[in-house]
């Protein structure tokens, strides 16, 4: 008896000891994982500010901690950015930038971003990031112009209703200084400001980035009534007219 006590310890050692290797290895894997994602939050909590907006195919996001679910799954799926590449950037005022960039990811993705850049407390932070993915080369199709002549026609008219639902998409985004606005009524309700026969106003592109065969990024200078840099992000309808999908400025 004694010596078949003894052969069966050691095999009993080595199974104990194979048990905890294997399950050692995923608790390390986990801890990586974590390590990564604490890492990554660190870095959206730098780079964005608490009231950020995003916006992609998958709509709206609201807020850093939004923000935060957004791009670790965007990482999951579409791994790091690896490279990003400023096309245009210009000046708001002493404590806005808007910018036009692209940024590749770790599998080969190209996205397109129209960036709000806040300065405050010594801090550059992003408090808004429009992100499509970068599907075409192709050239700014003239029908844009054409639409952007009629934005102007229209508003020069002194009819906000008119032009709102004739130019923008009936989900269209309001964004400025901090307030997101949807849809006609209260896009129109908000542009009644163009009601006043004094006003007026011309939009003169200044970059202008085709994203997709439906989506284009513009930033452009208004000059008149009001006389600072704008955004808009035109989206292609079936009847393939170009509407404004989201507007903006401050």
């Amino acid at each position: 008896m004694a010596s078949k006590i003894n052969l069966f310890y050691p095999k009993l050692f080595f199974i104990l000891l194979a048990l905890l290797i294997s399950y050692d290895a995923p608790a390390q894997e986990v801890n990586k994982e974590t390590q990564i994602d604490n890492k990554m939050l660190q870095s959206i909590d730098s780079q964005y500010h608490p009231k950020v907006i995003g916006l992609s195919k998958n709509g709206l996001v609201e807020g850093r901690e939004a923000m935060k679910l957004f791009l670790v799954d965007f990482d999951k799926k579409q791994g790091s950015t690896v490279n990003f590449k400023t096309l245009y950037q210009v000046p708001v005022y002493q404590k806005l930038e808007y910018e036009i960039g692209l940024s590749e990811t770790a599998k080969g993705g190209q996205f397109a971003h129209i960036i709000i850049w806040l300065k405050e407390n010594d801090a550059k932070q992003k408090i808004a990031d429009v992100a499509f993915e970068k599907t075409s080369e192709i050239e700014v199709p003239a029908e844009l112009a054409n639409a952007r002549e009629k934005w102007m026609k229209l508003c020069a008219s002194k009819n906000a209703k008119k032009l709102v639902s004739e130019l923008y998409t009936n989900d269209a985004i309001y964004y400025n200084r901090g307030r997101i606005l949807i849809g006609h009524d209260q896009l129109s309700k908000e542009y009644s400001y163009m009601n006043d026969p004094s006003y007026s106003l011309k939009l003169s592109p200044k970059h202008i980035e085709m994203v997709a065969e439906d989506l284009i990024y513009e930033i452009g200078m208004c000059s008149g009534s009001y006389n600072l840099p704008y955004i808009l992000v035109w989206k292609k309808q079936q009847d393939g007219n170009w509407k404004i999908y989201m507007d903006s400025n401050y």
